[in-house]
């Protein structure tokens, strides 16, 4: 009588199908830890960067832009070494200026021979009540000469164009799609601030997509059979 070795059982499509499922579920959490690890080591390596020594600026430059912010302008500024600080302007000087923060008892001074960037801490403008002109050219003057603004007047008109000139009681800017610029003064001004090439726009649009197309791919990754 012949025998012969029992068959091992054969996986039944049930059976199968669990560990198909399995393997997909395993599959999904694998893409989305890794998903998650990637965008948590950029985020760690932005914070891990150390601060680089940057440039001096030209302080001829630097002091004609302190004197157009003028004193009490908050503005953020980055040293030579790298180093960042920000407050306002208490006091100008010849060859420095002050700056005052809350941070520190008395005002910093600052040469502007050690000064590689020197900002505006806020580049927007909207007037609450009564039209502050020296605040509306603060803020021109941060923007720069060449820079795409909006602007609002208090006759209500509203101008999209790009600097031409900074003045001391007004600006002079070229609307789009216009060829006469227009000189608007700053006790005119109710609101003021950059506006949005084509291209930063097309930028936000883009970033705002891919966010939703990985937000969607979590979604269908958890919810897959």
């Amino acid at each position: 009588m012949d025998y012969h070795e029992a068959a091992a059982p054969k996986p039944t499509v049930g059976l199968l199908s669990l560990r198909k499922a399995e393997n997909m579920s395993d599959w999904r959490k694998l893409t989305a830890i890794g998903l998650v690890v990637g965008l948590t080591q950029l985020s760690l390596a932005d914070l891990a960067m150390p601060q680089e020594a940057a440039t001096p600026s030209n302080p001829t430059l630097t002091k004609q832009q302190v004197d157009q912010l003028g004193v009490g302008a908050r503005v953020k500024v980055q040293l030579a070494d790298g180093k960042k600080l920000g407050g306002s302007i208490a006091a100008i000087e010849e060859g420095a200026f002050l700056l005052a923060s809350g941070r520190e008892n008395s005002p910093r001074r600052v040469a502007y021979d050690q000064v590689a960037q020197l900002r505006l801490a806020k580049l927007t403008y909207r007037a609450s009540g009564q039209v502050d002109p020296a605040e509306a050219k603060r803020v021109v003057a941060g923007l720069g000469v060449g820079k795409h603004i909006m602007v609002k007047t208090a006759a209500g008109q509203e101008f999209h164009g790009n600097i031409q000139a900074i003045e001391p009681d007004q600006f002079i800017m070229l609307p789009d799609h216009q060829a006469a610029p227009v000189q608007i003064a700053y006790n005119d001004v109710r609101q003021l601030g950059p506006n949005l090439s084509t291209g930063a726009k097309i930028g936000i649009i883009a970033g705002a997509v891919g966010a939703g197309i990985v937000i969607a791919l979590l979604i269908w990754l958890e919810h897959a059979d």
